[in-house]
């Protein structure tokens, strides 16, 4: 950052990035936490998101302003070159390093210097965040305890026990909904801990609620009910490692769309192989980014039929659970790959039980091509070039889609 401040960007994309590659490689770190080891290479991750980051950041704040700038990119900017303590301290305080969230040095400086939100001159004394970060802590408690229990039941070495072939359809697709679940109860645990930290420190802070009360979700990572009960496919990816998906909005997706165009396919597929890549390299990993892009255009259709229909009908409490179940039936389908990780085990999990979750979400393509939706009459309101969600429409299928900081409730 020092010798080459407007490249400095440039330069942690092209290191940081293959050296967690390659770490990831030498480490065969997807099958040690597999096994249900800790090595280097996931603090390493976050890492490497602070580090191209902070780079970027500092790139953008040394190059010439452009008024066309999206607004993130100009509020993140960094003017001026950190110090040595506030460079490591960015990279390594807060105790989030093990498992995030990530968050950008912009924020973390002002949260230091008490600065924007934090300005008790401008906004008056914090409240208390000793019983929401309280609360947060016993969440991660509960889910810890769940998966403990059930972990030793529902896990890869089930999906790939000979156990498994003698079994019925039916008892599969049971078994990879309570694995699913189980398997995601241990990232419910670690990112509620380090949720409770960032909130008691009050770095958490997000502004003031409607009705007066302290909101506490600047940097939650993941919103339980909103993934465990969603009715829309493409509403996961911004509910699910949240912070990680603001990295990927922001400085991929974003960062690839050029200015005054709309984003394409490619952009999508870039940002999605992107987050494949900082995964690692096992075929697993590769095959539920490719899923997951079908489940969001298949939530697409879905939305897209819905918007000709009554009110009351898309409302109609059955018709939400029954995309409910839909969701939560191909979302554990599809993670399945990242438990048994190698492309033959992924394979013949997907094959023990007909390729269902596939076969769902291409079915619905298909009648979506084939008899199209009506198309609803265009919002006045709306401008062109807006993106976005429009009058109830779901998370668009881009990691990061969230609600402004200080408009969200903590989860």
């Amino acid at each position: 950052m020092c010798a080459f401040p407007t490249h400095c960007g440039t330069l942690a994309w092209l290191i940081a990035f293959p050296y967690l590659i390659m770490n990831h490689v030498f480490q065969a770190s997807g099958l040690s936490w597999k096994e249900g080891q800790l090595d280097f290479t996931g603090a390493q991750m976050v890492l490497t998101l602070k580090l191209v980051a902070i780079g970027v950041c500092y790139q953008d704040g040394r190059t010439h302003a452009d008024k066309h700038d999206r607004p993130y990119r100009a509020a993140m900017r960094l003017d001026r070159l950190p110090s040595l303590l506030e460079y490591y301290s960015y990279c390594f305080a807060s105790g989030n390093l093990l498992a995030g969230p990530f968050f950008e040095a912009k924020e973390y400086f002002d949260f230091i210097e008490r600065r924007g939100d934090w300005d008790e001159a401008a906004h008056g004394r914090l409240q208390s965040s000793l019983l929401p970060g309280a609360l947060r802590f016993l969440r991660g408690a509960a889910c810890a305890t769940l998966w403990s229990v059930l972990g030793r039941e529902f896990n890869a070495t089930l999906l790939e026990s000979r156990w498994w072939n003698t079994i019925s359809v039916r008892h599969r697709v049971a078994l990879i909904l309570l694995t699913g679940f189980t398997a995601r109860l241990k990232y419910y645990f670690v990112w509620s801990v380090a949720e409770a930290g960032l909130i008691m420190s009050g770095q958490c802070y997000s502004g003031l609620s409607q009705k007066g009360r302290a909101s506490w979700g600047r940097f939650v990572n993941t919103r339980i009910r909103a993934v465990e009960f969603q009715p829309y496919m493409s509403a996961l990816a911004g509910n699910w490692n949240i912070c990680t998906g603001k990295f990927l909005r922001h400085h991929v997706y974003d960062r690839l769309t050029p200015k005054g165009r709309k984003p394409t396919v490619v952009t999508t597929l870039a940002t999605q192989l992107t987050s494949g890549v900082w995964h690692g390299l096992f075929p697993g990993y590769w095959a539920f980014f490719a899923t997951s892009a079908l489940m969001f255009e298949a939530s697409k259709v879905i939305y897209r039929y819905e918007q000709g229909w009554p009110v009351w009908a898309r409302s109609f409490w059955p018709w939400q659970a029954a995309k409910m179940a839909l969701t939560s039936c191909v979302l554990n389908y599809a993670a399945m790959s990242f438990l048994v990780l190698t492309w033959q085990d992924t394979w013949n999990l997907w094959r023990s039980v007909g390729f269902y979750g596939h076969g769902l979400v291409l079915t619905i393509m298909l009648v979506g091509a084939v008899l199209p939706p009506r198309r609803r009459p265009r919002d006045p309101r709306a401008r062109d070039g807006d993106e976005g969600v429009v009058a109830g429409e779901p998370a668009a299928a881009v990691p990061g889609q969230q609600a402004p900081a200080g408009r969200e409730k903590s989860a």
